[in-house]
């Protein structure tokens, strides 16, 4: 048996709704802990600047406190059956940047990833629009040198982090209020800070309540860079 523990904090910076965590950096912050892909399922709201505990045994990783188990990831154990479409083009890029929605439009405006009131070096200013050739959400993302680990590349909590709101607005209108349940991605290739980046997101299926996506990062070189499958529940507000 493997075990490893230690406790951590999700620093107000990186909310998504205004008194939780951001979906995809607290998956990613698990699923550092994994080795290679990961599945993460997001069981409760994560809380804010409050002692949670991390820890693996064997293969799976969770996040916990005393009376909730908020997260739990595990190695991804099948392909994730997604078809990415290719990198947009500059011109698609200027295009949907005029459809992604204003400060009165957004329905989180404060999120980590997406938030139009955040700033650069505070949050990823990553802001997904409406292709107008093709039924996907796309953006550019120039990741910080704040953002860098002890070896130089992004974080994987921030390629997390950008994978998962794209997803949202590659849901096809009407687009509903919904927060993230699960996600899975495979990072594949270390990214450096400064890299010019874009990211797609894209609706696969609904079912109900649920409403199923994905998203890719691809490189200048039209190379992908990671790729998630989400899965987003339909919710009546947002959670304060």
């Amino acid at each position: 048996m493997t075990g490893q523990s230690d406790e951590v904090q999700v620093h107000r910076r990186f909310r998504g709704p205004p008194a939780s965590g951001n979906g995809g950096y607290v998956a990613g912050l698990v699923a550092e802990w994994v080795d290679g892909p990961a599945d993460v399922r997001l069981l409760a709201p994560i809380p804010l600047e409050v002692t949670l505990h991390r820890r693996r045994e064997d293969a799976e990783v969770m996040l916990y406190d005393t009376a909730t188990n908020f997260v739990v990831a595990r190695p991804l154990d099948a392909p994730l059956d997604v078809d990415p479409p290719s990198r947009p083009t500059e011109d698609e890029l200027e295009a949907a940047a005029l459809n992604f929605p204003g400060p009165s439009g957004h329905p989180i405006p404060g999120c980590f990833v997406c938030g139009t009131e955040r700033s650069a070096g505070d949050g990823l200013c990553i802001y997904p629009g409406e292709s107008p050739h093709r039924d996907v959400a796309i953006a550019e993302w120039i990741p910080d040198e704040d953002l860098a680990d002890e070896h130089g590349h992004v974080a994987e909590r921030y390629i997390w982090s950008a994978l998962d709101c794209p997803s949202y607005f590659g849901l096809c209108e009407p687009r509903p209020l919904a927060l993230l349940a699960r996600l899975s991605a495979s990072i594949e290739r270390p990214v450096a800070p400064g890299e010019r980046l874009t990211v797609t997101g894209w609706e696969i299926s609904r079912e109900g309540r649920k409403h199923h996506s994905a998203t890719v990062i691809h490189d200048q070189a039209g190379e992908i860079v990671a790729v998630a499958r989400a899965l987003w529940i339909e919710v009546d507000r947002v959670p304060t």
